[in-house]
């Protein structure tokens, strides 16, 4: 549970940073530099996922328009999922980061794929970029 708040703080922290309209680097230079793309790395595969449906369910709705790459395409896939899944009616999150769907097996299959761990962190920062309110814990 540890592993899940720490990488979450960090997550959080490098997304900040990324909002600061003197920041150069892009989102992974940035977490290379601070540790986190390490850190992201060794967490468990399972605290991965959990972090990618949490963040996108946190910014649900804030993806408009056409993905360039594959780490943006994931990340506007999953925040549409969780919008979807609100205006369902799915009012919490920890629903949405355990029902086994489409969403789930995407950010699954993202977690769990240790060839290209660069993609799953840059999707989980450009949602806690975009994340309005907070993430509560």
């Amino acid at each position: 549970m540890i592993d899940l708040y720490t990488t979450r703080a960090a997550l959080i922290m490098t997304a900040r940073l990324l909002r600061v309209p003197s920041e150069r680097r892009t989102p992974l230079e940035l977490a290379r530099d601070g540790g986190l793309l390490e850190m992201w790395q060794r967490v468990a595969p399972e605290t991965r996922r959990m972090l990618l449906l949490q963040a996108a369910w946190e910014a649900r709705g804030a993806f408009l328009g056409e993905a360039d790459d594959d780490a943006l395409r994931h990340a506007a896939y999953l925040a549409e999922a969780a919008e979807s899944a609100a205006r369902g009616g799915m009012t919490q999150r920890t629903d949405f980061v355990h029902l086994l769907s489409p969403h789930y097996l995407l950010a699954q299959s993202l977690a769990f794929d240790l060839d290209d761990v660069e993609t799953s962190l840059a999707a989980a920062l450009m949602l806690a970029t975009r994340i309005s309110t907070g993430w509560p814990a």
